[in-house]
């Protein structure tokens, strides 16, 4: 099975999980989630970090959500199921449109 052949709801699910192993490698901080519903929810070092997915080159790029979707998050983990590999961005919740994919790899935020 594709990941577009998924549910948006399972494509979350798989996402959270793939920022969970990425943040438990990249990081010394706890990595846990919580199943909330039918939404998954990554918390990295006890705080919130809200995931976001994009899993073909065809959606529109990447950017924040709504501010209800990035309310008292301490970072937005974007996934790009796009490509051959997964690819994080790991930004501010207050990124600006636009700015995710220019800002990969900076795990170090959960370290402020």
């Amino acid at each position: 099975m594709e990941i577009a052949d998924l549910s948006t709801d399972r494509v979350h699910q798989v996402a959270v999980y793939l920022a969970a192993a990425e943040a438990a490698r990249r990081t010394r901080h706890h990595v846990t989630v919580v199943e909330e519903d039918r939404r998954f929810r990554l918390e990295i070092g006890g705080h919130l970090a809200r995931v976001f997915t994009r899993r073909t080159a065809q959606e529109r790029p990447m950017r924040r959500g709504t501010q209800q979707d990035t309310e008292g998050a301490r970072a937005l983990v974007f996934v790009d199921l796009s490509g051959e590999v997964p690819a994080f961005y790991v930004t501010a919740p207050d990124v600006a449109v636009g700015e995710v994919e220019q800002d990969l790899d900076r795990w170090d935020r959960f370290d402020t």
